[in-house]
């Protein structure tokens, strides 16, 4: 699984805890404070070597990630979400679910006039 978007570390947790003992989860965390937030709570809650916090933005991190991820969750910085689309073409297959936050902004009202909408409508 890849998060963007990490927070505190809360919902890396619930997708690893809730995917089972094999699941293996990236998440991305731009704010340093946050990142080390998590790091906190996942040690606590002996995640650590389930969870990997990637330090630094998403479209910064993206294209140095490998494989694919049957699951991502995208709760980061909705402006960035058009960006990430080539990168999640490559780090996902067929079949794989795509779940996003914060879209409202980028669909309803002026976010309609988005250049990024339509990118993000043919993933």
């Amino acid at each position: 699984m890849l998060e963007v978007g990490c927070g505190h570390g809360y919902t890396a947790a619930v997708m690893a805890s809730a995917a089972g003992p094999n699941c293996r989860v990236d998440t991305i965390e731009e704010n340093p404070q946050h990142a080390a937030l998590a790091e906190q709570a996942l040690q606590q809650r002996d995640l650590t070597r389930r969870i990997n916090v990637l330090h630094g933005r998403g479209q910064n991190i993206l294209p140095k990630l490998k494989g694919h991820y049957d699951v991502v969750f995208l709760d980061g910085d909705w402006r960035e979400y058009p960006r990430y689309i080539p990168h999640l073409r490559r780090l996902t297959r067929p079949g794989s679910i795509l779940v996003t936050a914060n879209l409202n902004p980028l669909f309803g009202g002026w976010g309609g006039r988005l250049p990024g909408k339509p990118a993000i409508q043919s993933i």
